[in-house]
């Protein structure tokens, strides 16, 4: 038997006096980058997820493979880090102090659609898909300025290959076409909170456009 669901959903909102920015954006978009160096131009606390803490460190040996995680264990585990993360980051708002973080809770959404097998990205289940993971996360506090760096699925594995590094388990086209659907799908449903910018441009050029788009939308 099937049930049809509708659900209307909202996030807590920043209140304190600090800004909460966070930059988005499939592997190999450039996010890393630009978030330390936004962070660096504005005078803000850098930060990511996930964490450089115990959780956060088990997470990413199992990105990297070593620990072959279950995909409903790693949204919990990503639902834990981010608590921790929480409390970080709303000490430092509460300060007034602006954070920028290197992905946050629309990551989650994206990659964890993308970790359904066979989540299809145009009809109605992947609302109850999005729903289902977005249940874990509209508890923490929503970035006041988010930002999505748009870049191409070949630019993304060009610059992978670029890195010398060993592949992680997203960083391969099929993982990161079905990340991208994920974010593009978010961006369409939530269009009032996610930002979309060019990241295929030169980095300082990139770096630019964050601080504009963030400028425009803080006056």
């Amino acid at each position: 038997m099937k049930y049809h669901i509708s659900l209307d959903i909202d996030f807590k909102r920043n209140e304190n006096p600090g800004k909460f920015i966070v930059i988005e954006g499939i592997d190999g978009s450039g996010k890393t980058t630009q978030a330390q160096l936004v962070a660096e131009k504005l005078g803000a606390v850098y930060t990511k997820e996930p964490t450089t803490g115990p959780i956060g460190q088990f997470i990413r040996e199992g990105i990297a493979g070593a620990g072959n995680l279950p995909p409903a264990a790693l949204q919990h585990l990503l639902s834990a880090d981010r608590a921790v993360h929480e409390e970080e980051v709303k000490k430092l708002l509460q300060q007034g102090k602006t954070v920028v973080s290197d992905r946050y809770l629309w990551s989650s959404v994206a990659y964890g659609m993308a970790d359904r097998e066979g989540t299809d990205y145009t009809d109605g289940e992947v609302l109850l898909v999005a729903q289902s993971i977005l249940s874990m996360y509209h508890r923490f506090i929503l970035p006041d300025i988010t930002l999505y760096l748009d870049v191409s699925v070949d630019t993304s594995m060009k610059r992978i290959n670029e890195m010398g590094k060993e592949k992680e388990m997203y960083e391969t086209p099929e993982k990161l076409q079905l990340i991208e659907k994920g974010y593009k799908w978010l961006i369409e449903q939530f269009p009032q909170e996610i930002v979309v910018l060019n990241g295929e441009k030169p980095v300082e050029e990139v770096t630019e456009d964050i601080l504009e788009k963030i400028q425009s939308m803080s006056s």
